[in-house]
């Protein structure tokens, strides 16, 4: 059985700055990169576009706090991040988990509202 009670849903929203497909492109060399050469604490990984309302969210379930710091530290010295994010300005971050000071800090850092929900009250995850 998973233990979900350590991990962190993280759920991005965005207004697309660029078209959806150069976000599309962007985000494709991310996660291509991501599931490659990324942190493998990165368990779930999926962004969405709305091309009509020229939004995206993103979906990402870390196994714990380190593996979120982790990718972050990874991910932030890629060039696709710098052409992802170019391409979207951030509207808000979801935190759903147990986060720490560290993952406060730098979301707090971000110019978008922040939304924290840190306790599983319950839940499961079932393999594959």
């Amino acid at each position: 059985m998973v233990d979900i009670s350590s991990q962190i849903v993280n759920i991005n929203e965005y207004r697309l700055a660029d078209t959806a497909d150069a976000f599309v492109d962007a985000m494709t060399a991310v996660s291509d990169r991501t599931r490659t050469e990324g942190e493998s604490g990165v368990l779930h990984y999926a962004f969405y576009v709305d091309r009509d309302a020229g939004t995206a969210i993103g979906t990402i379930v870390y196994r714990d706090a380190e593996a979120w710091l982790s990718h972050h530290r990874i991910a932030y010295e890629w060039p696709e991040m710098g052409a992802l994010q170019a391409t979207v300005s951030l509207e808000r971050i979801t935190f759903l988990g147990p986060t720490n000071d560290e993952i406060d800090a730098m979301a707090e850092a971000v110019p978008a509202p922040v939304v924290r929900c840190r306790t599983l009250a319950a839940g499961f995850s079932r393999p594959g």
